[in-house]
C-alpha cells in the first residue's frame, strides 16, 4: 500500500498487499496481507457526557449547566484495512441514567428526560491516522482515530426525529490483544426545525426554524475484539522469490529436455534421409517429457490472472507443451485460512479454469488440458501463497 494508501483513505478507498503484484516489492511497514471478511470486528460500550448547544448559547457559561446530561453508548464496528474501517453507533440520553449524577431538572436545553430523553443512531466512517501515516505495528500501545458521522436523532418525548451530521476524534489505549480503552470526543448537529428542545434559548428574536441545534458528547469505555483483530505482514519479497524460483527451475529443466529432444529428433531426420529408399529399416522415436510446474497466483477472493510474471511462465509452458504434444494438468487452491470451504472449492475451480482458458488462448488444445479443484489448503507459507492454481507437464 505505502504511503499511497494515505491519499486513497480519503476518497474512502483502502488496499491490501498481497503476493501476486506485477512488480514486486521490498514491503514496507504499510504493507499487510488482505484478512477475510469476518476478521477485524469490534463492539464497544461506553459512558458519556453530553452537552446541548443550541444556536447563540454561550457554551460554557450557559450550556454547562442548563444542557448537561449522560447516557450510555454501544457500537459495532469492523476494520477493512488497518487504516480505513466503519462504526455503527447508538447514543441514548436517558433521564434514569441521568439521575445518578445530576438533578435533570436543571437540564431546561434537551428533551424531556422524564419522558425518555433522546437517541441518536449514527455511521462513522474510520480513519487510524496512526496506522496511515506510521504504518502498523500490532504492539502499538496507542492510536489516533478520526471520523466523520452521519445518522439519525430521536427526540422521544416531542416524538420528533432529526438528521444527523458531525465528526470526532477518538483515542485507543491496547489492554491486550482483545480488550482495549478509548477515550471519544464528538460534535454533532440537528436542524432546529425538527428537533425541539426545552426551554427559552437565546438569541433566536422568532426566528426559531432558521437555524441549527447542537450537542458535544464525551465518551469514555471499553471495545472487544471479535475473532482475529490483528493483521498479517505481507508475504516477504524471500518468501516469494522462493517459491517463484522452484517453478523457474522447473521451467529451466523443461527447457533443457525439450532442446535435447530437438537435437535427437535432427539427428535422427538425417539419419533417416541418408538410408536408401528401398530399406524396410525404420527407426523408432520415443519422446521424453519432463514433468516440470509452475505457479499462478490469484488476489484474495479472486479468478484474474493479474500478473505479468505469471503470463510469462504460462506462454512457456504453453510452447513446450504444443511442441512435445504434452498433457496439462491444471491444480487450482485456496488458502485454507480464508472463506469457507464450499467458497473455496468454487475459487480453486475458477482459477484452475481461468489458468485452461489463458493456455487455451495461447494455443494448447482444450483436450490436452485436465482441470482439478482442492480447495482450500495450507501447502506453502506464507499461507497467501496457497491462492494458486499449478500447472503441470504429463
Amino acid at each position: 500500500m505505502k504511503k499511497l494508501l494515505i491519499a486513497l483513505a480519503f476518497v474512502g478507498l483502502g488496499t491490501a498487499a498481497n503476493a501476486q503484484s506485477t512488480q514486486i516489492e521490498t514491503p514496507s511497514k504499510y504493507t499487510v496481507a488482505t484478512n477475510s471478511f469476518w476478521s477485524n470486528w469490534y463492539v464497544q460500550f461506553g459512558v458519556d457526557m453530553s452537552v446541548m448547544n443550541p444556536y447563540k448559547s454561550k457554551f460554557f457559561t450557559e450550556d454547562w449547566h442548563n444542557g448537561r446530561t449522560y447516557g450510555i453508548d454501544l457500537a459495532v464496528g469492523k476494520w477493512f484495512t488497518p487504516g480505513i474501517g466503519v462504526r455503527t453507533k447508538v447514543q441514548w440520553e436517558n433521564g434514569l441514567f441521568a439521575h445518578a449524577f445530576r438533578n435533570t431538572d436543571h437540564v431546561i436545553w434537551a428533551p424531556d428526560f422524564h419522558k425518555g430523553g433522546y437517541g441518536a443512531a449514527a455511521l462513522d466512517v474510520q480513519f487510524n491516522l496512526t496506522n496511515l501515516f506510521k504504518g502498523y505495528d500490532e504492539n502499538r500501545i496507542w492510536n489516533l482515530i478520526i471520523y466523520p458521522r452521519g445518522g439519525v436523532a430521536r427526540n422521544f418525548a416531542a416524538k420528533e426525529y432529526a438528521f444527523l451530521l458531525g465528526g470526532g476524534i477518538q483515542n485507543t489505549f491496547k489492554i491486550n490483544r482483545l480488550i482495549s480503552v478509548y477515550a471519544d470526543l464528538s460534535y454533532n448537529l440537528l436542524p432546529s426545525n425538527s428537533f425541539s428542545i426545552n426551554g427559552r434559548m437565546p438569541g433566536y428574536n422568532g426566528d426559531f426554524n432558521e437555524h441549527h441545534h447542537a450537542y458535544a458528547a464525551l465518551e469514555a469505555g471499553v471495545s472487544f475484539n471479535l475473532g482475529k483483530g490483528t493483521w498479517d505482514k505481507a508475504v516477504t519479497l524471500d518468501a516469494y522469490n522462493a517459491l517463484a524460483a522452484a517453478s523457474e527451475e522447473a521451467l529451466a529443466k523443461l527447457r533443457a529436455e525439450l532442446d535435447k529432444e530437438r537435437a535427437e529428433n535432427a539427428r535422427l531426420r538425417a539419419e533417416l534421409a541418408n538410408q536408401p529408399k528401398n530399406t524396410d529399416a525404420t527407426v523408432r522415436v520415443e519422446k521424453v517429457i519432463a514433468s516440470a510446474a509452475t505457479s499462478v497466483f490469484f488476489d484474495l477472493n479472486s479468478t484474474a490472472i493479474n500478473s505479468k510474471k505469471d503470463l510469462v511462465n504460462l506462454e512457456a509452458v504453453a510452447s513446450a507443451a504444443k511442441e512435445a504434444g504434452a498433457k496439462v494438468v491444471v491444480t487450482g487452491s485456496a488458502d485454507s485460512k480464508t472463506g469457507s470451504s464450499a467458497w473455496n472449492q468454487k475459487l480453486s475451480e475458477g482459477r484452475a479454469q481461468a489458468v485452461a482458458d489463458e493456455l487455451v488462448r495461447l494455443g494448447v488444445s482444450r483436450d490436452n488440458i485436465t482441470v482439478k479443484a482442492i480447495g482450500g489448503v495450507n501447502e506453502v507459507s506464507p499461507y497467501t501463497l496457497n491462492r494458486r492454481a499449478v500447472v503441470e507437464l504429463k
